[in-house]
């Protein structure tokens, strides 16, 4: 296990801005003394997966294009975050959902619903417009331009809010990468909501926990803590790195 360990870890020392590394680059970002970094490369490259270049550093190889044309092909955004939300509707037993932004509505793209009688149903396929609640906050929060400021202009207007206030909130939704409101969309409503990134640095979706305000709000931290460790799971198996 602690080979596999090391071996993810050389993996991801590499990034769009570092695609190629020296041996003491892997061995200074994982925290390996050199000889162990050598012998994990060495492997690596045996196996395929990272290739040396004439000027001596190293890179990840196209077995890796294999292996994500592979997975492109048999798994959709829906496949990957099922089971994630599935654990976080049974951690917190409440109804969680997935979202995406379409245009200027946010789309719900799959939902698992609380066992209690009390509880948000929501269905998936829905459109709802991209103004209120955790859920629109979230995904407003981190859509680029033009778009961002079309949709906070569309907003504040249905909100009755100046459009300074509403940006404000939104860029301090990005800064600690959560929202959470009370009542906001759905009278006696709560909903917590963190961001989902992918591998081109994209975060064009969430994941959402909601249910009744009198059963949520006093466990708004444990709610908040655990959705965003959802989220990050969905962003992890999507190739993002933090957001």
């Amino acid at each position: 296990m602690r080979t596999i360990e090391r071996a993810l870890g050389i993996f991801d020392c590499f990034s769009q801005s570092k695609s190629t590394l020296s041996l003491q680059e892997i061995a200074t970002r994982t925290g390996l003394a050199k000889s162990t970094a050598f012998r994990m490369v060495s492997s690596l490259v045996e196996a395929g997966y990272l290739m040396r270049m004439e000027n001596q550093r190293y890179c990840l190889s196209f077995k890796f294009t294999l292996l994500a044309g592979l997975v492109q092909s048999t798994l959709s955004l829906r496949d990957l975050a099922r089971p994630v939300i599935v654990e976080l509707s049974q951690s917190t037993g409440e109804t969680v959902t997935l979202n995406g932004v379409e245009g200027q509505a946010r789309v719900c793209l799959d939902v698992v619903h609380a066992p209690a009688p009390l509880m948000s149903v929501t269905r998936s396929g829905t459109r709802s417009p991209l103004v209120d609640g955790a859920t629109a906050r979230v995904l407003m929060s981190r859509l680029e331009e033009p778009l961002r400021s079309r949709s906070i202009t569309r907003a504040a207007r249905a909100l009755g809010v100046p459009k300074a206030e509403l940006a404000a909130q939104l860029d301090e939704v990005a800064r600690c990468g959560w929202s959470v409101t009370h009542g906001e969309r759905v009278p006696g409503l709560t909903a917590v909501a963190a961001p989902v990134g992918d591998a081109e640095g994209n975060w064009p979706w969430c994941v959402t926990v909601a249910g009744p305000t009198i059963r949520l709000k006093a466990r708004e931290r444990e709610l908040v803590h655990e959705c965003c460790r959802a989220a990050r799971r969905i962003s992890t198996l999507l190739g993002a790195r933090d957001g």
